[in-house]
């Protein structure tokens, strides 16, 4: 649980305009993901779930309970002519003795950069992490293993720019045989 307080009170350090908790929960996962392909563990250490909507960690919610208790996040409502459209989370103060490793900060870095708004078409920054959600059934654990999470580039209808490690490549997508 260290860990996962540590990375949340960092990616919204990182984020002034604070971020929404399914937004947290993305680049949560994204980070982890990253991380997990190049060195076979996760920050967080963290079990995931597929919910409808996102990758959730399965302790995110307790997690920023505690945060807020201890007066390290706040939640402010989002208001629109239509009324509140949601919470923003946002970073109020630092943990003590932050527990998180220059290669960790440096991976949700990288995550944090690629989405600094909204987190939207995940699948066009991380494809094969994206996929090992989507292949997941509802409510069941996304499972972080080296035979599922790899640096393939799956199947799409259509063209794209993808952006890896700084280099851009244009890539022709086939239709899989279904």
């Amino acid at each position: 649980m260290e860990k996962l307080l540590h990375a949340i009170l960092w990616i919204l350090e990182k984020s002034p305009n604070g971020r929404t908790r399914l937004d947290l929960a993305k680049l949560l996962y994204f980070s982890d993901g990253v991380y997990f392909q190049k060195h076979a563990e996760m920050i967080t250490r963290s079990r995931y779930i597929h919910l409808e909507d996102s990758p959730y960690p399965v302790n995110l919610n307790e997690a920023l309970l505690f945060l807020r208790e201890k007066g390290h996040i706040e939640a402010f409502p989002k208001v629109s002519g239509n009324g509140i459209q949601g919470f923003s989370i946002q970073f109020i103060k630092p943990s003590e003795g932050l527990v998180l490793s220059r290669e960790e900060k440096r991976v949700m870095m990288k995550v944090v950069e690629a989405f600094r708004g909204r987190v939207v078409d995940e699948n066009r920054h991380y494809p094969n992490l994206y996929e090992n959600y989507v292949v997941t059934p509802l409510f069941d654990e996304i499972p972080f293993n080296i035979e599922r999470i790899n640096t393939k580039i799956h199947v799409f209808v259509r063209k794209s720019l993808l952006n890896l490690s700084g280099k851009v490549f244009r890539v022709l997508f086939e239709r899989s045989p279904e």
